[in-house]
């Protein structure tokens, strides 16, 4: 539709100096305000800085803003250093230089990891519990791969599907699902195999349940697909579903299994097996799909036939 009547020549400009893109990061500000977190930082992360500038909880929140808005670096962090807008907006008096924060981040490591780990516990369970304490956690367990650029310290070559071949960090996360709150992780080096130590961080996530929590949930990949893991499950009574890995001796059930279609192209079957190395048999649950002719020649499934 044309319009015959009207402005034909509008010109947009800004005059605005104090206009910020960072203007949503008071939301956040005032969540931080009502915990508050500055002063619960204050009270657990305690340890003698060696710039008398910045109080701990002030160079803990530098650090937390250009994560929660995205800044995957230090050096990136200038740019709020420059901003008036953004200081007025989160309350810091000044902004500490990536240097600076670089030289807080190794003293912390050494003299207050620990520390700053019990504040969020703390706080987790304090939040986590309202408006009344759940009886039941689902934990989602992963691990993802970090591609590093540089010299960083246990940075090592490992598993690392889209860079082959550059150091990288392995890290192993565990969410709540129903809350999607961290739970508990650790940074580890890129060599490093998604299932060694997981019975060792699930002891640490247990630790975190609260008392009156009846039902354990865990739902994680292959790569946690581990009898230890299994074992560490069942001493607390807690239910599983975890992503098989396609042994030789499983791949040879499939065929004869007894499918039932639950939408055009998606069948799914149930098996009883005992995994190897485990006393008794555990329910599998086999999905299968048809394939097309494209997916046929590129597919990475498992194939049988189509």
């Amino acid at each position: 539709m044309r319009h015959r009547r009207g402005l034909k020549h509008i010109r947009v400009s800004f005059t605005g100096d104090h206009l910020t893109r960072y203007g949503g990061v008071f939301l956040l500000h005032r969540f931080f305000q009502q915990l508050p977190l500055r002063r619960l930082l204050g009270e657990g992360v305690r340890f003698s800085p060696r710039n008398n500038t910045y109080t701990i909880p002030e160079m803990l929140l530098a650090l937390l803003y250009p994560t929660v808005l995205g800044r995957g670096r230090l050096d990136t962090t200038d740019l709020l250093r420059r901003n008036r807008v953004f200081r007025a907006l989160t309350g810091l008096p000044a902004y500490p230089n990536p240097v600076t924060l670089r030289r807080f981040l190794r003293r912390l490591a050494v003299r207050g990891l620990g520390k700053l780990h019990r504040v969020h516990d703390s706080m987790l369970m304090q939040l986590w519990q309202r408006p009344k304490p759940p009886r039941r956690v689902i934990f989602d367990m992963d691990s993802t791969v970090l591609t590093l650029y540089g010299h960083q310290e246990q940075a090592l070559i490992g598993y690392n599907p889209r860079k082959h071949g550059r150091p990288s960090y392995h890290p192993w996360v565990c969410f709540e699902a129903q809350t999607r709150d961290f739970w508990h992780g650790e940074l580890r080096p890129g060599n490093v195999h998604t299932g060694h130590g997981t019975a060792e961080l699930l002891a640490a996530c247990f630790a975190q349940i609260p008392p009156p929590v009846r039902q354990i949930r865990v739902r994680a990949d292959a790569g946690f697909f581990d009898r230890k893991v299994i074992a560490a499950l069942e001493a607390r009574r807690g239910k599983f579903v975890i992503v098989a890995k396609l042994t030789r001796p499983f791949k040879l059930l499939l065929p004869g299994l007894t499918y039932t279609e639950v939408r055009p192209g998606l069948e799914v079957a149930e098996c009883s097996y005992p995994p190897h190395g485990c006393s008794r048999p555990y329910r599998f649950v086999v999905a299968r799909k048809s394939l097309s002719e494209e997916e046929t020649t590129q597919t990475k499934l498992f194939p049988l036939g189509r």
